[in-house]
């Protein structure tokens, strides 16, 4: 009895030591998970969402850098869901305000925690404790976290100027805590995540007017959310927010809409037409007054008159502006007849009217611009392209022209046909340079324009910037001067003067733009730069 006692205690024994040292364990989802690195100067891994970046060595590392830029800005991985876990990364020193984003849904969804260098040694205690700053794009900015709960989501934190330093953030649920240069514990914890549970990817960050430079980053994934676990409204915001088929095709239409002038001559049926404006009278209107008159003119012969007639006004105009001689003045009416051309090719003309008998009048300004908005994304959801035109069909030549009553005020014409290409995509701003929430903050969210100064110049000065610049092969810019006054004139244009506000730098008032004159090694003026909606053109000199 008890060698069979002994026995079976030695083959419990051996069963105990074949499971917990042969057999494989089962391992937990944390040993199954491991930590991945990803190349930043792999830029074919990234989105990154209209911003400029460069690849750059900095003390030792290799870097990714966002280039210094107006507005914030996010470079971020593509096709990665990350939910928890661990995110390092080596962000540079560099001032002024850079970071990590993580749960990325779009360029403009994310939360994100920043540093600000510039302060950690600050001589003010105050501003030490906004040097690391947790945010949540688009709605919970620096800004309204510090003015709606004073220092919660901001911290102080020391990282040496100008030198590299880790973060390490550790994202589980609605909580995130920061780490900074191995340290043992965190500098800030945000405890209610502002877009609660969901899940994105992960990415870099820089602010308005500075630069970003990082290296090294890891992700080590956490558990995932136990879906069973949370409320169905929270699962929602787990997934994201998704669209319908229509709701896509619909938004689709927005992005797609191109201003095009010069089309086709494929007819347009009736019934496409109709439902043009069918979806024009629909727009909203005051007091629901609808005010519109759409004037449909397919006539040809019509059409060719308000050409001509076009033309011909806008060569008297530029007559009356200034003395043009016969070679300048046909080079005009040539571009005239073409631009108009390109316009009058569409099959369709719509002069967009309101009545200024209508039972509110004072409105038809905003009521007319919403019925055409609404008839220039109707004909693009139908595949036509269009262009909204003003001063290029002057009011009285098509009241002439096609016989309009006076009682009809002429919002705009726009041509409907099929393009003979669709344009790309001009540059646009980023969103965030449009969108504010909660509240308007000189020099972080708008900018204040520059009141400008007008210096004297002596006339010696002035004349060496009298010449002829070249834009374009067809495009010019003459500079004249009259007494101590000097002009300039881009082909086509009327002569507008320019101010001196320093040696070879104008200003215009007409519009905001700035001209720089560039001088040669020998101080000859050799061209200018025109500084306009945020862009430079140069212009060579070709003519004293």
């Amino acid at each position: 009895m008890f060698l069979k006692k002994v026995f079976l205690i030695l083959i419990i024994l051996i069963l105990f030591f074949l499971v917990a040292f042969i057999l494989p364990a089962e391992k937990t989802h944390e040993e199954t998970q491991s930590r991945k690195a990803y190349d930043l100067t792999d830029v074919n891994m990234l989105v990154k969402a209209d911003v400029q970046t460069e690849l750059i060595e900095y003390k030792g590392k290799k870097a990714f850098r966002l280039k210094q830029e107006k507005g914030e800005r996010i470079a971020y991985l593509k096709d990665l869901e990350f939910v928890n876990g661990i995110i390092e990364l080596d962000i540079a020193a560099i001032p002024y305000y850079t970071g990590i984003v993580f749960r990325v849904r779009s360029p403009h969804i994310y939360e994100g925690i920043y540093f600000r260098p510039q302060n950690s040694r600050h001589s003010d205690p105050v501003r030490r404790g906004h040097t690391v700053q947790y945010t949540a794009s688009p709605r919970y900015t620096w800004y309204y976290l510090r003015e709606k709960y004073p220092e919660k989501y901001e911290a102080a934190v020391d990282i040496p100027p100008d030198e590299w330093f880790h973060v390490k953030v550790v994202v589980s649920g609605m909580e995130a805590k920061v780490f900074v240069n191995e340290a043992k514990s965190p500098c800030l914890v945000v405890k209610d995540l502002k877009h609660g549970l969901s899940k994105g990817s992960v990415g870099v960050w820089c602010g308005n007017t500075s630069s970003g430079t990082f290296a090294n980053l890891t992700i080590e994934p956490g558990p995932p959310f136990q879906f069973e676990r949370v409320e169905a409204a929270e699962e929602r915001a787990i997934s994201g927010v998704s669209y319908t088929v229509e709701q896509k095709f619909f938004l689709d239409i927005f992005k797609k809409r191109r201003s095009v002038r010069k089309f086709k001559p494929t007819l347009i049926p009736d019934e496409h037409i109709m439902k043009i404006l069918d979806a024009a009278r629909s727009a909203p209107t005051s007091g629901n007054q609808q005010p519109w008159k759409f004037l449909v003119i397919q006539d040809r012969e019509k059409l060719n008159k308000l050409k001509a007639e076009c033309v011909s006004a806008a060569l008297e105009r530029a007559k009356k502006r200034d003395p043009v001689d016969p070679v300048k003045l046909e080079s005009l009416r040539k571009r005239y007849t073409e631009n108009l051309t390109g316009y009058l090719s569409a099959p369709v003309f719509i002069l967009v009217l309101t009545d200024k008998n209508s039972r509110y009048p004072s409105y038809n300004k905003w009521d007319g611009p919403l019925a055409a908005g609404y008839l220039i994304l109707a004909a693009r959801a139908l595949g036509y392209g269009t262009v909204y035109t003003t001063d290029s069909f002057p009011a009285d030549i098509t009241k002439k022209v096609f016989a309009v009553p006076d009682n009809f005020e002429q919002i705009c014409c726009i041509p409907v046909g099929v393009p003979e290409s669709w344009p790309n995509s001009p540059p646009k701003k980023p969103l965030q340079e449009f969108v504010v929430f909660e509240k308007l903050i000189k020099g972080v969210n708008y900018d204040v324009p520059i009141q400008r100064t007008t210096i004297e110049l002596d006339q010696k000065t002035i004349g060496d910037y009298v010449g002829k610049f070249k834009f374009e092969p067809n495009i010019t810019i003459s500079v004249t001067q009259t007494d101590s006054h000097l002009f300039v004139q881009i082909t086509g244009q009327p002569k507008v003067e320019i101010f001196p506000e320093a040696k070879d730098k104008f200003f215009l008032k007409v519009v905001d733009a700035q001209i720089t004159f560039v001088r040669d090694t020998e101080g000859r003026i050799s061209k200018l730069l025109l500084h306009q909606g945020g862009r430079t053109i140069p212009a060579e000199k070709i003519q004293n």
